[in-house]
């Protein structure tokens, strides 16, 4: 039998860095912002200081990309299969509503939320978030371009992407302090009030 290959220097950088980014959002999803270190941070991924100072700096800007690495992922994942063409437009309205709703309950939301509550006194922190924040609802745009290409194109969408993502992150926020059952009873008629705005029209 011939020996494994062996890694190149940059894919050994990338497991690195990878085993970085999992390590921090697991220490930020069980400490928080504030208890969280760089040196928890070091002993979960299972490398050295060095490493992690070599990839990134500070520590907001670690925990920065380590959101945008999960957030990222998640992203990718959901929007592998475009809804189906057949569904009529309320449908694919609810449809695309379930899948943001899908993004603000996945793992990367409790660890978005810690710091935006962090950055308020945290000054590093809000200018690094405040790029994401910008970002990612760019992306989040994006997102519901490939998903739904015929409600994203509409001149109202925009507005009502806003304001649904409001509403939506003030239900996360409640799923957050445990009032689960809540949020499960009052989701379907947050959805329904947020379909019958003016992304309805037409409809």
């Amino acid at each position: 039998m011939s020996p494994p290959a062996r890694r190149s220097q940059a894919e050994r950088r990338a497991t690195t860095r990878a085993a970085l980014l999992e390590a921090c959002v697991d220490c930020l999803l069980e400490y928080g912002y504030a208890g969280l270190t760089t040196a928890a941070v070091v002993a979960r991924a299972g490398v050295s200081r060095g490493a992690q100072a070599h990839h990134f700096s500070t520590k907001a800007e670690l925990v920065m990309a380590a959101l945008r690495h999960v957030t990222d992922r998640l992203g990718a994942e959901l929007v592998l299969e475009p809804l189906h063409p057949d569904l009529t437009t309320e449908q694919a309205q609810l449809e695309l509503l379930e899948h943001l709703w899908s993004l603000h309950t996945a793992r990367p939301y409790p660890a978005l939320m810690e710091l935006w509550l962090a950055a308020r006194t945290d000054a590093e922190l809000r200018a690094e978030l405040s790029n994401f924040e910008s970002d990612l609802t760019r992306r989040t745009l994006l997102f519901c371009q490939k998903l739904a290409p015929e409600l994203a194109a509409r001149p109202d969408f925009r507005s009502f992407l806003v304001t649904a993502l409001a509403a939506l992150r003030g239900l996360a926020l409640l799923d957050f302090l445990g009032r689960a059952e809540e949020v499960a009873r009052l989701w379907p008629s947050v959805r329904a009030q947020l379909r019958s705005m003016t992304i309805a029209e037409g409809g």
